[in-house]
């Protein structure tokens, strides 16, 4: 801005020395308090005064849209800067002002957000004038709309020619910041990746240890239930064999002893109290089968 701002002054100096020299109508009523307004930085009053003054014949010039294009981009309206850059281009080619119309024209597109037209209007500058002292400042605002497109690379290619290249000029530092925003930025994109896949790899682990495990207490379930049955099986086949045993015991109780078959004593076995011997026998194996029960039961009990 900052041949913008000398063009501006001189024009501004040279019109206001001029203002007793004129008479005092409207048009020249109305420029002379644009010109007023714009030197105290009042720029909504200087763009209703440029206005005025523009609507006239004798101020359908250069100097008074350029003043009124400046004006309304320092006030922040875009939309009327735009179409003013657009008229100026039209009316007025070749003027002492247009360069800086060009760039002018392409900060306000990059203003309203209009990024692809902001890079085409301000390449195009950077194209044409290559010896503008804005140059520097048209490659920055190229990088700012690739920046504001996500465009990191493209952006910091563009900002590291204004450091490289125009070191001194007033938008080096701001250069400089990006280059230094955008490898942060890669830095934080670079671990959240890395962070995003080792979530996902954590997440299918943890995913497949669950299935494993699920599929393992399942396994185990089973085999539990059938080692479950199977001693369930077992035991009720112990305590019909006990009930057989208690019966049997009942039954030689009550018919007074085990009948020994005459071959077996014919063998010289040694005589004994066969009625005392069976029934020690069978309280023993009874007391086996109430243990084997216990211990069952107990083991059943501690897999659940």
């Amino acid at each position: 801005m900052k041949v913008i701002r000398k063009l501006t002054a001189v024009f501004l100096t040279a019109a206001l020395f001029s203002l007793p020299l004129v008479a005092e109508s409207s048009s020249e009523s109305a420029f002379a308090a644009g010109c007023k307004a714009y030197a105290a930085g009042d720029w909504t009053s200087a763009v209703f005064s440029l206005k005025k003054a523009a609507s006239f014949e004798q101020n359908n010039n250069p100097d008074t849209f350029y003043m009124l294009i400046n004006a309304e981009i320092y006030s922040g309206d875009y939309e009327s800067a735009l179409e003013d850059c657009v008229y100026y281009q039209e009316e007025f080619k070749g003027s002492l002002y247009e360069s800086n119309v060009v760039y002018l024209k392409g900060r306000c597109y990059f203003s309203l957000g209009e990024y692809d037209k902001a890079v085409i209007t301000l390449s195009d500058f950077c194209h044409q004038y290559e010896k503008h002292d804005m140059y520097a400042a048209g490659l920055f605002w190229i990088g700012e709309s690739f920046y504001a497109c996500y465009q990191y690379p493209e952006a910091a290619a563009l900002y590291q020619r204004v450091v490289t290249e125009f070191p001194d000029d007033a938008k080096a530092p701001a250069c400089q910041y990006r280059i230094e925003t955008i490898n942060q930025r890669e830095r934080e994109e670079k671990l959240l990746y890395l962070l995003k896949q080792t979530g996902e790899e954590y997440l299918f682990a943890k995913e497949e240890y669950e299935k494993q495990l699920k599929f393992y207490s399942t396994e185990t379930a089973s085999g539990t239930r059938a080692k479950l049955i199977e001693a369930q099986k077992r035991n009720a086949e112990l305590e019909e064999k006990y009930k057989e045993l208690e019966l049997e015991l009942q039954r030689i109780k009550a018919s007074g002893g085990i009948d020994v078959p005459d071959e077996k004593k014919s063998e010289g076995l040694p005589e004994v109290d066969v009625k005392n011997t069976d029934e020690s026998l069978l309280e023993v194996l009874k007391a086996k089968a109430d243990e084997t029960k216990y211990l069952l039961e107990e083991k059943a009990s501690q897999k659940k």
